[in-house]
């Protein structure tokens, strides 16, 4: 995809200008321009983590009485099905 004319034009002038200035300067406008760069990226992150956290949450005691969980939930199974987890084959 090509750069429309101007834009090219822009640009090359601002490079130029930039080769320009002595090499503190041009290190120092760096250093400002990748900060600013990690600031906007941060901040993408930081929004697509809030969205995410906001489309995850749980809501607790939401199926309160639908089911209930037997007496003997903890016991361990019967023999007969025990084996089938260590003898059945996919």
């Amino acid at each position: 995809m090509n750069a429309p004319q101007s834009y090219s034009n822009t640009a090359h002038c601002l490079y130029t200008l930039y080769e320009t200035l002595p090499d503190t300067v041009q290190r120092e406008f760096l250093s400002e321009l990748w900060q600013k760069q990690r600031q906007q990226l941060e901040a993408i992150a930081a929004d697509k983590q809030k969205k995410l956290k906001k489309n995850n949450r749980v809501i607790f005691g939401v199926m309160e009485g639908e089911f209930t969980v037997p007496d003997n939930f903890d016991d361990l199974l019967p023999e007969t099905i025990e084996n089938e987890f260590y003898t059945a084959t996919l």
